[in-house]
């Protein structure tokens, strides 16, 4: 009767299914090109020169008539944007820069290091600013988004921002915060107390 019983407990009991493997990242390629061969991933070619991104989270262009590769830092590649945000290069007048967000503005251009970050203009030039790592890898992929805040003389990001008519202050993380009291700016961040734990492969990209 025990044996019944028990043999009917095990055919109701649920069956978990394994946990399928994390997807691998595509193996490295290698390029040639005027005798001289490169590995690693996205690569390119001029024909007279070659280059690779670092990991298969990075990006590699032909502009202004060289190959420009770049790689994400570590935090993006660990906490990737919800959005899908891709790394890119821009060109403008012959400058390179390559990252997320890039902007072209008279003439220069400037790109975020993060898909966390904001870039502006102010006068006839292009700020660019990301949370600190340590943002990132408390918030991840709902890190709040930063501002910039143009004062007549300067300009400023991060959160909570204040501005006088010649200076701009903001905290550096969303837990920051900012008072200006007759003139006088006063901003505080709290430490980071969290541990990111990064012993998994990242997904695949």
């Amino acid at each position: 009767m025990l044996s019944l019983l028990a043999m009917l407990w095990l055919a109701s009991t649920p069956v978990e299914s394994p946990t399928p493997p994390a997807p691998r990242p595509p193996p490295p390629q290698c390029l040639s090109s005027q005798g001289r061969t490169v590995c690693g991933y996205q690569c390119k070619s001029t024909g007279t020169s070659a280059a690779c991104a670092r990991t298969p989270y990075g990006v590699c262009q032909v502009l202004a008539g060289s190959v420009h590769c770049w790689d994400p830092p570590r935090v993006v590649i660990h906490h990737p944007a919800s959005s899908g945000a891709k790394p890119e290069c821009k060109e403008s007048r012959g400058q390179v820069a390559c990252g997320y967000n890039c902007r072209i503005f008279n003439g220069e251009v400037a790109c975020n290091r993060t898909p966390y970050g904001v870039c502006t203009t102010h006068f006839s030039r292009l700020v660019c600013w990301d949370p600190p790592e340590s943002v990132i890898h408390q918030y991840g992929a709902e890190t709040p988004a930063p501002r910039c805040l143009n004062a007549s003389e300067a300009v400023g990001c991060g959160y909570d921002c204040k501005a006088t008519r010649a200076e701009v202050q903001c905290a550096s993380t969303p837990d920051g915060v900012c008072r200006l009291d007759k003139e006088r700016f006063t901003c505080f961040d709290p430490p980071s107390l969290l541990h990111c734990d990064h012993s998994a492969p990242p997904p695949a990209n």
